[in-house]
């Protein structure tokens, strides 16, 4: 049976995406992500939402 992911980027659940470090972003973010020109106002929505990979998780 097979799970799906929350995507960093759009928060959505999916089953089909790609992960880096340990997140995962789903194949329709990772599509528009790369389609989307550095001069769009998308792509600040992008880097922001992937700041989230370099953030460090403190579990306790």
């Amino acid at each position: 049976m097979s799970y799906k992911e929350t995507c960093i980027v759009c928060n959505g659940q999916n089953k089909k995406g790609i992960h880096i470090f340990h997140h995962f972003i789903c194949m329709d973010c990772h599509n528009d992500l790369i389609q989307t020109e550095t001069n769009d106002e998308k792509y600040k929505f992008y880097v922001d939402r992937l700041k989230k990979i370099g953030e460090n998780k403190i579990y306790s």
